[in-house]
């Protein structure tokens, strides 16, 4: 059940989510997907379809009052994107990301249109902050900013901007050169994707997620007007609300917990059809039963199945919990997150072990599934750290919960 404030609300909420329903599920949808996974690129025609249904800018929208979709239903769209297609799934989260940090600040026309944009769907938001993708050293993934007459002037390179390929916008920011050392002035802006001195790069490549548009964002001589940034001390630009924090976190363990879904109906399906055990043919059969009859298999289910179960149950009840208001500890919001972790670990290789070689050849969709849960392994979070900071927790010392870009 998705959960929102009122009856006007909750309707809106059901007819969004019958609505996505019937647009993943279509042949369509799904021929895309495959298609935008194979050659690396983003599925602009299912982004622009996600976009004509108002998902891409949810978080803005005014159907459901003033402080935008519960989280219940933020997860549950999550959810259903994730296990279908966890790239546009990711591209979209992360631009909920930028829509939430934008409607946080202060008016100026670059934000105004930007989240104007998203919110008629015919925009979407894009953020690189990280290292570019081929680039190891962090210090290097930052942009310089420095005040020409009534201009900034931004140059530099970062990474991981998923969803600018179908990005109107993208947001930059750094710290003003030769400014106050011990509070630095600091530039928020956007810069509109394909204007002169703003450079998406089209190098996206990797082994899962091939279709979030990952691109590398660079900004060369960029000018934007002054009066279209904002330009604060450092010190006055507040820290990422947990709300917020959360939201974007459980955002993507949502997806992870689509994707689990996903393999396990998968194997399911897989096991009732594949007849012996080992690779042998019909000349060396060491079986007469199906792979659902063998006990091993079952226990590999088994273990899928209560991973997911728990997960899925965690999650929604942590939806559920911050939708109410409740001030939920800190150890509580990283347990959920390490406990979701672990989830997608163990489905992930759970069906691998289950399946087995038929299982994993590009003709069916298990490989990319696999492939897109490993990607949320090595993505932000580490199982161990999320583990040590429990830890910690339970010690009594403090700890923080962030979002996948840090606080």
């Amino acid at each position: 059940m998705v959960v929102a404030h009122n009856p006007a609300e909750r309707e809106s909420a059901a007819l969004l989510m019958e609505a996505l329903s019937e647009l993943v599920a279509s042949e369509d949808y799904a021929a895309r997907v495959v298609e935008a996974d194979r050659a690396g690129r983003m599925a602009l025609d299912n982004v622009a379809a996600l976009q004509q249904l108002g998902v891409v800018g949810l978080p803005a929208s005014t159907r459901f009052g003033v402080d935008g979709p519960t989280l219940k239903l933020s997860v549950a769209v999550m959810e259903m994107l994730g296990r279908h297609d966890a790239s546009t799934a990711v591209a979209i989260n992360m631009n909920w990301a930028g829509v939430r940090t934008l409607r946080r600040f202060p008016s100026f026309p670059r934000r105004d249109e930007a989240l104007t944009a998203v919110t008629e769907g015919r925009g979407a938001i894009c953020g690189a902050f990280s290292n570019p993708s081929t680039e190891l050293d962090s210090r290097k993934a930052r942009l310089s900013c420095r005040l020409e007459g009534e201009h900034v002037v931004l140059d530099g390179r970062a990474g991981f901007g998923s969803m600018s390929d179908a990005a109107t916008h993208a947001v930059l920011g750094g710290m003003v050169e030769a400014s106050d050392p011990a509070d630095p002035l600091f530039v928020l802006t956007l810069g509109r994707i394909g204007e002169t001195g703003l450079i998406k790069h089209d190098n996206w490549s990797a082994m899962g997620m091939r279709g979030t548009g990952s691109n590398d964002i660079e900004c060369r001589g960029l000018r934007i007007p002054m009066e279209e940034c904002l330009i604060a001390p450092v010190s006055e630009f507040r820290r990422s609300r947990t709300a917020d924090s959360a939201a974007t976190a459980f955002g993507i363990a949502a997806i992870w917990v689509g994707l689990s879904e996903a393999a396990l109906d998968f194997t399911l399906e897989h096991v009732q059809r594949r007849y012996g055990s080992m690779a042998e043919g019909t000349f060396n059969a060491s079986t007469t039963q199906f792979r659902a009859d063998e006990a091993w298999a079952q226990t590999g289910i088994g273990n899928m199945d209560h991973w997911l179960g728990t997960g899925r149950d965690l999650l929604h009840g942590m939806a559920d919990r911050l939708d109410a208001g409740e001030d939920v500890p800190t150890r509580d919001l990283v347990r959920t997150l390490f406990h979701l972790r672990r989830m997608s670990e163990e489905v992930s290789m759970g069906a691998m072990k289950v399946c087995g070689a038929h299982g994993y050849v590009t003709a069916r969709k298990l490989e990319r599934i696999f492939r897109d849960l490993v990607g949320g392994v090595v993505m932000a979070w580490k199982t161990d750290h999320l583990q040590q900071t429990l830890g910690l927790g339970a010690l009594g010392r403090p700890i923080v919960f962030t979002g996948p870009a840090g606080s």
